[in-house]
């Protein structure tokens, strides 16, 4: 017989419509989760590893637009030392030249791309060519800029003059 509400309405008969959960729904429930936490820890593991490496790439290339902006001051000394016609302001000049040059040096920075050297993609931008039969192809015959590395980074690419046959 049915029951009577509140209100004075007959209301159904209630039926068990939810059944309990088997031994084997509530494995696959666990094993799931199991799934779901072990990627979450391996994204998490990935995550902070990745912080890591940044960090520690920010540390290791901290100076390196300090020694950028630098750089362009020692291409003007070098265009000075250049220009200058008088012999002891050039030996001034280049004493200069070779202290801030020991000093970046003693902090990493090396300079590369001389006359004679190979052309490399990977460290020079040739800006023109110029064809001398009297030299190997892709030898470099001028430099406009030095390249330089900081570390194991380059920093700037050696702008320069290539020879192609």
């Amino acid at each position: 017989m049915n029951k009577k509400n509140k209100n004075g309405v007959d209301s159904p008969k209630k039926t068990s419509s939810t059944k309990k959960p088997t031994k084997k729904d509530l494995e696959l429930i666990i094993s799931s989760l199991e799934d779901k936490q072990l990627r979450l820890k391996a994204e998490f593991d990935n995550f902070r590893k990745r912080k890591e490496s940044e960090i520690s790439s920010l540390l290791k290339y901290e100076g390196k637009s300090f020694i950028l902006d630098f750089l362009s001051v020692l291409d003007n000394l070098s265009r000075g030392i250049d220009s200058y016609k008088q012999e002891e302001v050039k030996k001034a000049l280049l004493l200069v030249k070779e202290d801030f040059n020991k000093k970046l040096e003693s902090k990493g920075v090396k300079p590369f791309g001389k006359v004679g050297d190979s052309f490399d993609p990977k460290l020079h931008e040739a800006l023109t060519t110029t064809n001398d039969s009297k030299i190997d192809d892709d030898i470099i015959v001028e430099i406009y800029e030095s390249g330089y590395k900081y570390k194991d980074l380059i920093i700037r690419h050696a702008k320069v003059v290539v020879n192609k046959k």
